[in-house]
């Protein structure tokens, strides 16, 4: 039971909260994952040394982001990746001692043909929203319930390929009228999958979807020849053609939607490959630990130069799991990621070998998995926290299924384990708490606003708190540089490489009247932040502008180069202000004053 309530909180995190892609929901669903959990735990007798493998390793990364000051950093993902280990053991409990595979089967084709009528729905009654909210990017293709349409297409490939498992399965053993009742839920279930990944219109999703279903449909022929069906090879293949007829004829049916992406795979191409070159030269700098988790930010901040500035400075990903984990965690994190997924094959390989077990879910499980595993190679949805859920889930009813019983392990380990959780789930709740405390802030107005800020700051804030309280200090009017700066102060020491944060800091000294201070800062954040996004690079050029002559060569080359990245019509007045290139021979200012 307890592995079904996971299931229904993943997809409550998925349909409300975008798949839990903020702070805020990380908090929010995490908390009550790592609960459920931690039960589970407590209650599991086989829980073995693996968890407790799992835990140790998790306490060192933990230890290590205390060391480095980037606790608060990283917070979030923690919650997240402890959920991911929670819902995997409670997914493994639930598939462990549940006797009825079909019965597994029916819930999760269910849970993803409600998701899949909804998003449906949701994307015809209006392509460019989701629900009632206005969508960023991806006009025009299916994302819902997410913001990015190739995370949308990992969700429904999973949809297609349990589908397909259930399908096949459904065709065994039965005849007549008693086929189709069976065949009746597969069916429409990968119908509306189907329809809903081809309007994603995510080339490598459509692609990898199509190969790993191929793959269930080859492996299932296989061992039906292996075991001597002749009869059923023919049904098999019946199915087969049916499958890729209806696949073509959806396909056809888009339009515009998948087959005009097809013709853009070079551009997509080569947006990835400069991004991967960037982040495997930053990989390199901290090869052994990475950057800790949630700093992904400021890795990103550091590998933009001139070149991939235009590409660089809108990303929150690497769009490749691997290459992800590499940054954050160094080799250590990649090592145990890839001793996990070994442990796991073992556990999966065993189970496939025993003919008491239901080896078709086993399968379709794997190949399940294996599409999201290559799907997160060339996009980010194993980085939302609810398909990372949803994944885990998945693993842990694939490790149950295939385990072994054995004997009642020491009782340590499952304690280890619950006790870890509920700490962690008690670290959520201080996060969100925090998190809710920096929205009232950021919302205040008038004499709420007003008695904030008369109010002295509160030093032991968190870093969301702090951040709210300077944004409130030097958005209010006048604004407040004292607050301020004891805001942005408590921000740089919870996390000294945030650039934007030395920005603010820099315009609350100007405010204040320390112009060398307010020069100092201006520099650090230039130095950690190269190429600011473009809601933040035309106000931070302001700023130069008032401090320019404050600055030193180096800082002013800094700016000129990130001038390069605004429109000329907004540059001109600009070095006009600050006379910036009236001096002759200077390489900084070669081509800024054309069109």
């Amino acid at each position: 039971m307890l592995g079904y309530i996971s299931l229904g909180l993943i997809g409550l995190a998925a349909f409300t909260a975008l798949g839990a892609d903020s702070e805020m929901a990380s908090y929010f669903f995490g908390g009550p994952l790592l609960l459920i959990g931690g039960w589970a735990a407590w209650r599991d007798r086989e829980l073995g040394t693996g968890a407790a493998i799992l835990l140790a390793i998790t306490l060192l990364f933990w230890a290590l982001a205390a060391s480095r000051g980037q606790l608060q950093t990283g917070s979030a993902e923690f919650t997240a990746l402890g959920a991911c280990a929670a819902v995997f053991i409670s997914a493994r409990t639930l598939a462990f001692r549940t006797k009825r595979a079909n019965g597994l089967s029916t819930i999760l084709l269910g849970f993803f043909l409600l998701a899949a009528i909804i998003a449906f729905l949701d994307h015809i009654w209006s392509p460019d929203r989701i629900f009632l909210f206005e969508r960023p990017y991806h006009l025009g293709r299916l994302s819902s319930p997410f913001l990015s349409a190739n995370t949308a297409a990992t969700f429904f490939g999973i949809g297609v390929i349990l589908s397909v498992g259930r399908l096949l399965r459904a065709m065994v053993g039965r005849s007549g009228d008693t086929r189709w009742k069976y065949l009746i839920l597969p069916l429409t279930t990968l119908l509306f999958c189907l329809s809903c990944l081809v309007l994603t219109a995510s080339r490598a999703g459509v692609i990898l979807t199509g190969g790993f279903a191929s793959l269930l449909l080859l492996w299932e022929a296989a061992q039906r020849f292996q075991r001597g069906e002749r009869q059923s090879l023919r049904a098999l293949l019946a199915a087969s053609i049916g499958l890729a007829l209806t696949a073509s004829g959806i396909v056809l049916l888009s339009g515009e939607t998948f087959g005009g992406r097809l013709a853009e795979v070079g551009i997509g191409a080569g947006s990835r490959s400069e991004l991967w070159a960037a982040y495997s030269r930053a990989a390199l700098e901290q090869f052994w630990f990475g950057a800790g988790p949630g700093g992904f930010e400021y890795v990103n901040a550091l590998s933009t130069n001139a070149e991939n500035a235009s590409t660089l400075v809108f990303q929150r990903a690497a769009h490749n799991i691997a290459l992800q984990w590499q940054l954050q965690t160094g080799l250590a994190g990649l090592l145990t990621l890839a001793g996990f997924w070994l442990w796991t094959g073992r556990t999966v390989l065993s189970g496939l070998q025993q003919s008491a077990k239901p080896r078709w879910l086993i399968r379709t499980l794997v190949c399940a998995g294996l599409f999201v595993l290559a799907h997160g190679l060339f996009d980010y949805a194993l980085e939302i926290p609810a398909i990372a859920w949803l994944t885990a889930w998945l693993t842990g009813l694939a490790v149950g299924i295939s385990a072994p019983r054995s004997r009642p392990r020491p009782p340590g380990v499952r304690y280890a384990v619950a006790l870890a959780m509920l700490l962690l789930a008690a670290w959520a709740m201080l996060g969100l708490t925090d998190t809710l405390r920096a929205n009232a802030v950021r919302t205040a107005s008038g004499d709420a606003a007003a008695a904030i800020l008369a109010a002295p700051f509160p030093t032991r804030s968190g870093l969301a708190l702090a951040r709210a309280h300077a944004d409130l200090a030097l958005s209010s009017t006048p604004p407040d540089s004292a607050h301020a700066r004891e805001a942005l102060d408590r921000v740089l020491a919870l996390e000294p490489r945030d650039g934007r944060a030395e920005a603010r800091l820099a315009y609350a000294f100007l405010m204040s009247g320390d112009s060398h201070s307010a020069a100092t800062h201006l520099s650090r954040s230039f130095q950690l932040w190269p190429y600011a996004h473009p809601d933040f690079r035309t106000w931070r050029l302001e700023l130069s502008a008032a401090l320019w002559n404050r600055l030193g060569d180096d800082e002013r080359r800094a700016a000129l180069r990130e001038l390069r990245q605004v429109r000329p019509e907004w540059r001109r007045p600009w070095l006009e202000r600050t006379r910036a290139c009236q001096r002759a021979n200077q390489p900084a200012c070669i081509g800024l004053d054309e069109n």
